[in-house]
């Protein structure tokens, strides 16, 4: 089944790293233990981006709503949303060949 690779950049400023470094941990706990893999990667100037690679199109839609039913990863996600600025997004489906 081809995979989905969702993206999301944005911008972090520095006064909030350490609280945004210790959120990105706990959501990796939760990507992981749902099968999700995810990775954070940061360039120039603190901005960072997300890859999260659902492993099929049904995991993909079907992913939001079963994780926001849970507490701490809408807590998680909220927070992120407040800390970052310039935020960009990307949805790619993997082609078959």
């Amino acid at each position: 089944m081809p995979k989905v690779l969702f993206s999301m950049t944005y911008v972090i400023d520095p006064e909030h790293l350490d609280e945004y470094r210790e959120v990105v941990r706990r959501l990796k706990g939760i990507y992981a233990e749902e099968g999700i893999e995810y990775h954070v990667f940061e360039g120039k100037n603190h901005e960072f981006t997300e890859l999260t690679i659902y492993p099929s199109k049904e995991e993909f839609d079907s992913s939001e709503d079963r994780l926001l039913e849970r507490n701490d990863y809408s807590d998680y996600i909220e927070r992120i949303n407040r800390m970052a600025r310039d935020v960009r997004y990307q949805t790619l489906h993997e082609i078959e060949l």
